[in-house]
């Protein structure tokens, strides 16, 4: 099996990120924080997925917590392209927070599906497609360098993947009817979880009843403790919220006082400004100050006079009579108009004449002639004598307009010197009489407006006063203030300033609320734990029952455990025919052991009950591998880790290593990056580190297909 690429759709920090590999070696380098780690568990996940089996282990919770989105996202995926190595490629598709939407699929066969395949505790595990499954895989080719050792803390994980690749021909038939016979006892005498009516569920059910019975009671002894603080808690709350309102009356006294005493001295002050008495407004000169209002606005309204200029109304008229003439000699039409208004004496003149030569040429006949003058020349003449009609017009309304603005100037100005006059003012002409006036308007507002401040003062007294005299608002000044004194002493300030700022209306009657509501609530509580507190709580004989329910439970588990150790002891020795393992498992060792050791070592054992490796030393002792350097035992166990994958996977395990060379010096670790170039031959290797020599190592030696380097880009700034 080989991994084609890496898909973090939702994973730690990644999201919809892609990890190409090549099917031999790969170096994935990377400073701190570029996502290394991520990477190597994203692996892990995107082969394995996540168990759906009822119940979280510890493992299961601090995977989760490493590696759920960093963004905060509901979704959790990941998935992987791997190559099998009957030739189908295969993608995984893990829902790691729901496991609904997990998959396999052939990538070629149009989506062909393997689901049901490699189905383990509900949600599907491609390590069984190399005979192992997602823990036993995590065990010996997910390897992080912190855990290189880790197997020694817990070798049983290991148990049943090896004894599954032990020969199992041979069988002990003694051993066999002894097993039978135990368990037969066992589950009398013991039985299971399942079994309900048997000693282990019974006792079971016993203490889960007084255990049952004394969290009951142990509740409603906490729930009166909780109680207990609370009154405790309600009975503060209601003494601070009493203290506030007295901190509230005394500010309130205290303010009052203030303004009493601010009242008094307002008080007298204002009453030394009247030592005669309300003061009085004159309203002389009133109507004068009206009749200058409207002489000044007349004024200064007046119009523009124009004089008329240009030709005269009778020189207009002479030219009218003209044009007449020249229209009446030539036989024109005589149902003309003469100008409708006015004209003069000529005019008037004019038409008398016109009119008796007119009937002189009728009397001879002449009138009845066709005209002398040509029809070009007649409607000339027509025109010009509309024309003039229209002058005439013009000129008789700009003589009356003249006339009418000439009356209303002489009457402004008329207007505006009588009433300077009549203020006994002296003035040469409309304009100075004008300005005069103003000043004496502006002297007047300024008495009317101190004749009002006068006035205003003297109702605000009034007010101060009301119905009381000076000498009793000074008394009432002195009762408020002893008064304020001896609230502020009572809340314990002897300085009236010291006291917060006084509330508003709706604050103090909010305090008073506050305050009665808290001892309120303070009485009702303290009558309620009274009344919880009259309920028998004995704790010490409910924890007596517990006891004895466990004991009694206890035995029948102690006497299980025992029948476990011996049916253990017995397939022990039924299968001791399987440790044939141990032998090849230091057969894989001892073959890579001094190409890492540099020659140091050459020869090791495997314990495989414990999974430990002992060395054995240039002196021939046999010395446990762990009890070596640091570095030494970790290159050790990481044979030991190859040896288990190449051993228990029934096709190529690929190795995904996370800072395995870590401990090695340089010589060391350039032997062992060598051994796993060799391993790649037949395994794909995936090794994350963070070391710049073995980035440099890896650029020199993993040139082209099948290898490669892949150099992950560091944290944001």
């Amino acid at each position: 099996m080989r991994f084609e690429s890496v898909r973090a759709y939702a994973f730690g920090p990644f999201r919809n990120k892609t990890l190409e590999l090549a099917p031999g070696m790969n170096v994935v380098y990377g400073p701190n924080e570029a996502g290394k780690s991520s990477w190597h568990a994203a692996l892990y996940a995107g082969l394995c997925g996540r168990r759906r089996a009822r119940g979280t282990t510890k493992r299961d919770a601090e995977f989760a917590e490493r590696h759920k989105p960093w963004d905060g996202d509901t979704a959790w995926d990941v998935g992987a392209i791997i190559n099998l190595d009957d030739g189908r490629r295969v993608e995984l598709r893990h829902d790691l927070a729901g496991g609904v939407g997990s998959s396999a699929r052939d990538v070629d066969l149009a989506g062909h599906d393997y689901t049901n395949e490699i189905m383990s505790e509900g949600a599907p595990d491609g390590a069984r497609w190399l005979g192992l499954d997602r823990r036993s895989f995590v065990m010996t080719a997910c390897i992080r360098q912190a855990d290189i050792l880790g197997l020694l803390n817990s070798p049983t994980e290991l148990q049943d993947e090896l004894q599954r690749a032990a020969d199992s021909s041979d069988r002990d038939g003694t051993a066999t009817e002894a097993l039978t016979r135990l368990r037969d006892f066992r589950a009398e005498f013991v039985g299971t979880r399942r079994a309900r009516t048997k000693p282990l569920m019974v006792t079971e059910k016993k203490v889960q009843s007084a255990r049952g019975k004394l969290e009951q009671l142990q509740a409603a002894h906490e729930e009166y403790l909780t109680r207990w603080m609370e009154v405790d808690e309600l009975d503060r709350q209601a003494r601070d919220a009493e203290r506030k309102l007295d901190m509230a009356r005394a500010a309130h006294g205290a303010n009052v006082a203030t303004v009493a005493a601010e009242h008094l001295r307002r008080a007298l002050e204002l009453d030394a400004r009247f030592p005669h008495g309300r003061p009085r407004r004159s309203s002389e000169d009133d109507e004068l100050e009206r009749r200058i209002t409207s002489a000044r606005t007349a004024w200064e309204s007046r119009p523009d006079v124009q004089v008329p200029t240009g030709t005269t109304v009778g020189e207009l008229e002479e030219d009218l009579a003209s044009v007449e003439a020249q229209l009446e000699g030539a036989g024109a039409p005589t149902t003309h108009k003469a100008p409708e208004a006015g004209g003069g004496l000529f005019a008037t003149l004019f038409r008398a004449i016109r009119a008796f030569f007119a009937a002189l040429l009728r009397l001879f006949g002449i009138g009845s002639r066709e005209p002398s003058i040509q029809p070009e020349k007649r409607q000339a003449l027509e025109e010009r004598r509309a024309l003039i009609r229209e002058r005439i017009t013009a000129r008789q309304d700009a003589d009356r307009r003249w006339e009418e603005d000439t009356r209303r100037e002489q009457e402004a100005a008329e207007g505006i010197l009588a009433a300077a006059t009549a203020a006994d003012l002296t003035v040469n002409g409309p304009d100075e009489a004008a300005a005069a006036l103003l000043e004496w308007q502006r002297r007047r507002t300024d008495y009317l407006e101190e004749s009002d401040h006068q006035i205003k003062d003297w109702e605000e007294l009034q007010q101060l006063l009301g119905q009381s005299s000076l000498d009793e608002l000074t008394g009432e000044e002195e009762r408020l203030r002893a008064e304020a004194r001896a609230l502020s002493e009572e809340v314990g300030v002897e300085d009236m300033a010291d006291l917060p700022a006084p509330l508003t209306d709706t604050e103090f009657k909010h305090a008073e609320r506050e305050a009665s509501k808290t001892r309120n609530e303070f009485n009702r509580a303290q009558t309620q734990l009274e009344m919880f507190a009259q309920d028998p709580m004995d704790v010490a004989e409910a924890k007596e029952v517990l006891d004895a329910a466990e004991d009694e439970h206890a035995r029948v588990r102690s006497l299980g455990d025992t029948l476990d150790s011996t049916i253990r002891f017995l397939e022990q020795a039924e299968e001791s025919v399987h440790r044939t393992v141990a032998p090849v498992l230091a057969k894989i060792v001892r073959e890579w052991l001094p190409k890492v050791t540099d020659g140091r070592y050459t020869d090791c054992r495997v314990n495989p009950e414990k999974l430990a490796v002992e060395i054995a030393t240039t002196n021939g002792h046999w010395q446990p591998a762990e009890l070596l350097s640091h570095g030494t035992a970790e290159q050790v166990y990481l044979l030991l880790r190859l040896a288990l994958a190449r051993h228990l996977a029934s096709e190529s395990c690929p190795l995904i290593l996370d800072d395995a060379v870590a401990a090695s010096d340089s010589r060391r670790k350039r032997d062992l990056l060598k051994t796993l170039l060799a391993v790649s031959e037949s395994t794909q290797v995936i090794l994350f580190t963070h070391e710049d020599d073995v980035c440099a190592w890896a650029r020199g030696r993993l040139v082209g297909e099948p290898h490669k380097l892949i150099e992950l880009d560091g944290p944001e700034r």
